[in-house]
């Protein structure tokens, strides 16, 4: 029994280029191997289209998806979609391989086909079954019922399937409680040659040689309900950590075995858990690891202290990021939800400019629908009062599946017309480079708006050359 895990073109619209191995399919390859099955990743990203004429992307991909799967000959397909804007394209390769495939079934995972697993169903016939939330369990029953032409789908939760012609969604009702039992990412069944690039303009305080980084989940979801994610849908209401012993043995595997030495922590909030960051990072140190490592997602601010990141930075931790999100603390804590004190803020972005050799973030995001003139400059101000090394200021995106995409739609907010029958063949809810708004704020006009924009665009400008005539200075 042969599997085929695809992880599709990242779309043209997205600025970094910069790809990483994908976690998630390759936590599924590793259960389908322990399972005995055979197991091939193709991920489509490592190809570099955009390198090719546009017009000839798509001709391109198809040849490589039919050789791979033409001499690989398997008897399922997995195509990854991590995000809404994924979705034209993983339905374009599932309506290609199903011409030339036409008996292989294909299934479907991610943020999108979770929200939207009815629709679906219903509307593409080349896509034949829809992983609601963590995939794991539901990889290795579905891959077990192809291989015995079996299919008692009733009770597997978080899942969705055809019985008869009738769309069947089993809702997700519980996830994996000890992740630490899960077998490693399958790094087996990758290159990671395919994923270097031109890192020499990295923060490198070590000087150490590397390519690329690794992503490494040491925990999965998170426990905030900020009204603009909606992460919680996928990995569920409740953090569930890895044994620390068990994420630094990855570690150790990549750093003897693939000669790896940065690592990037996707979590959404690692250090929520003092206990588990602080274990983590006295193992790497025991064990003598030569590493870098980096916290891109944001960590949890109100969880961080001297003593927690004394033993990061001792550890290897050299870029850092909180999302602080706005600097109104009505829009901060009332609307967003973040529960997170203005007075930590300063404490945190204070104690980063202690550590000389860490490069530390900051995360912010305008145009909430309760958003004013004053909160906006409440969110301007801070900015240049904390004066971290870099800050990035995104234009809200109204995800469908958030509580902020609820009551845009509810309050007529959104600045486009579109039909919300239709939102799940949709890629419109994207990063466009913070050029476009998606929604008015109440009591700011759209104009307003964008001259907001253009202010924290030349704030974000100046603190940049700032920062690199002081970097170059020292």
């Amino acid at each position: 029994m042969r599997i085929i895990l695809i992880n599709p073109p990242t779309p043209e619209y997205m600025p970094n280029k910069e790809f990483i191995p994908p976690p998630s399919l390759l936590y599924l390859a590793g259960v389908l191997q322990r399972a005995d099955f055979t197991v091939s990743i193709l991920d489509l990203n490592t190809y570099k289209p955009w390198e090719i004429v546009t017009d000839s992307t798509d001709i391109f991909l198809n040849i490589i998806i039919t050789e791979q799967i033409s001499d690989f000959r398997p008897s399922l397909i997995g195509i990854g979609c991590l995000f809404s804007g994924q979705f034209p394209s993983v339905l374009k390769l599932s309506e290609s391989i199903k011409n030339h495939f036409p008996t292989i079934p294909i299934v479907i995972g991610g943020m999108h086909p979770t929200i939207y697993p009815a629709e679906i169903l219903k509307n593409c016939p080349s896509i034949d079954y829809v992983v609601v939330g963590e995939g794991e369990e539901q990889i290795v029953a579905l891959a077990s019922a192809v291989k015995n032409n079996s299919f008692p789908f009733e009770q597997l939760e978080g899942f969705a399937y055809r019985n008869n012609g009738k769309v069947m969604v089993n809702p997700k009702k519980t996830f994996i409680e000890k992740t630490y039992d899960l077998p490693f990412p399958a790094y087996n069944l990758i290159n990671f040659e395919d994923y270097y690039h031109d890192t020499s303009h990295w923060h490198n305080p070590k000087g150490l040689s590397f390519h690329m980084t690794v992503p490494i989940i040491s925990s999965r979801s998170c426990p905030m309900r900020c009204n603009f994610c909606s992460m919680f849908l996928v990995m569920g209401p409740k953090i569930r950590t890895r044994l620390p012993d068990h994420v630094v043995d990855e570690i150790q595997l990549l750093y003897d075995t693939y000669g790896q030495r940065h690592f990037s922590f996707m979590d959404d909030n690692i250090n929520i858990n003092k206990k588990h960051i602080m274990e983590i990072c006295k193992q790497v140190m025991q064990r003598n690891l030569d590493i870098q490592f980096e916290t891109p997602n944001g960590l949890m601010v109100s969880a961080l202290d001297r003593e927690v990141m004394d033993m990061m930075v001792q550890a290897g931790w050299v870029r850092g990021a909180i999302a602080i999100e706005s600097g109104s603390d009505f829009i901060r804590n009332k609307i967003m939800g973040k529960r997170l004190k203005r007075e930590k803020i300063f404490e945190v972005t204070q104690m980063a400019k202690s550590y000389r050799n860490l490069y530390f973030k900051a995360y912010f995001i305008i145009g909430m629908p309760e958003d004013t003139k004053e909160t906006l400059m409440e969110t301007y101000n801070m900015i240049k009062e904390i004066n971290v090394d870099e800050t990035y200021v995104t234009n809200l995106i109204p995800f469908p599946g958030t509580s902020v995409f609820e009551q845009a739609l509810r309050d007529n907010l959104f600045i486009e017309e579109f039909d919300v029958n239709n939102l799940w063949r949709m890629n419109g809810f994207h990063y466009t480079d913070n050029k476009r708004f998606y929604i008015k704020p109440y009591q700011l006009g759209l104009e307003e708006l964008r001259a907001f924009r253009d202010k924290f665009d030349t704030l974000l400008a100046e603190n940049k050359r700032k920062r690199s005539s002081e970097r170059c200075r020292a």
